[in-house]
């Protein structure tokens, strides 16, 4: 767990609120960029408020088995999923790069491919797209992933090398023509580095944690 975070939660659980309000403006952006592209805008901010107020309300459920962050990523899950169950559905916005973005000057791939492999993403089961954005992109290891889904570590790895493929297989159904759905699926890596800087250009990028296998 990181120093940083174990001693404002140490000081949190003590009665210092000044250091639980800096635990929340340390994650708010993190928190806010998980249900980014998964909900509309303006249900974002809600959803990631009622998250913090769940570790609030419940600040001494976690046990500091892991990172804080992964421990914040499991209840933003379980406050996602009761969304959508409320809500009798669940429709993940279109896409992570609105059609008016300004072209990013650290652009890795052509933005009509990422537009593509975005669209594919967002159509994969909430859970493989969870796995692929706290993998690839909140740089969670898969020790984390475990903890936070509740499964063996060899269990995730599984399901990771599952989405993966199932993210292949959107693209390959999105697009007809052959020469853009090979030149997509060769650029893949590309795009979802290029998805990543538009998210932290909006939101800060996520800190690195300890690199652990794919």
């Amino acid at each position: 767990m990181d120093d940083h975070d174990r001693h404002r939660l140490d000081a949190w659980r003590a009665g210092d609120r000044k250091a639980g309000q800096e635990l929340v403006e340390r994650h708010y952006p993190a928190v806010y960029r998980f249900f980014f592209g998964k909900v509309r805008d303006s249900v974002c901010e809600d959803l990631a408020q009622q998250t913090f107020e769940v570790v609030c309300r419940r600040r001494d459920a976690f046990r500091g088995d892991g990172s804080f962050r992964a421990y914040l990523f499991g209840v933003a899950r379980f406050v996602l999923i009761g969304w959508a169950r409320r809500q009798r559905r669940f429709e993940p916005t279109e896409d992570s790069l609105p059609a008016d973005a300004d072209p990013l000057p650290g652009l890795l791939a052509d933005r009509e491919l990422v537009k593509i492999v975005a669209t594919a993403l967002r159509g994969l089961a909430l859970d493989d797209q969870l796995l692929i954005e706290l993998k690839d992109w909140e740089h969670l290891t898969q020790a984390e992933l475990a903890a936070l889904f509740e499964v063996p570590q060899a269990t995730v790895a599984r399901r990771l090398q599952r989405a993966r493929a199932r993210l292949r297989a959107a693209v390959e159904r999105l697009v007809d023509d052959p020469a853009l759905r090979d030149r997509t699926l060769r650029g893949l890596e590309s795009c979802m580095e290029s998805i990543r800087l538009e998210v932290d250009r909006r939101f800060g990028p996520a800190p690195r944690g300890q690199d652990d296998s794919a």
